[in-house]
């Protein structure tokens, strides 16, 4: 694992919003492909992708890249996401892809 700090503080930041990647990347417009490699540690994020990445998860885009700063997280209610959100994203991303694209009408 070659960016292994990234690759914690995101999973850190994700599970302190309780998102799933796949809903990250949603919100962010960053693909799960992508996410995948930085959760898994593989690759870094561009400092615009960490950006968006930060955004969303209300972090320090600096502290999400492994830089020795604080996490500084955003006022921003938890609650915020919606649980219905967070259910329905977990739900999809059980599905197989053939079932994702009846779904979407594919």
């Amino acid at each position: 694992m070659k960016n292994k700090i990234t690759a914690d503080r995101l999973r850190l930041a994700l599970d302190m919003n309780h998102m799933s990647a796949s809903m990250l990347s949603r919100r962010s417009g960053v693909s799960e492909a992508s996410i995948s490699q930085y959760i898994n540690g593989s690759h870094a994020p561009s400092n615009i992708t960490a950006g968006k990445i930060a955004e969303v998860l209300n972090v320090d885009p600096v502290w999400l890249m492994g830089f020795n700063v604080t996490m500084n997280i955003k006022n921003r209610e938890l609650s915020d996401i919606d649980p219905l959100d967070a259910e329905l994203d977990q739900k999809i991303s059980q599905l197989d892809n053939k079932r994702k694209k009846i779904l979407l009408g594919l």
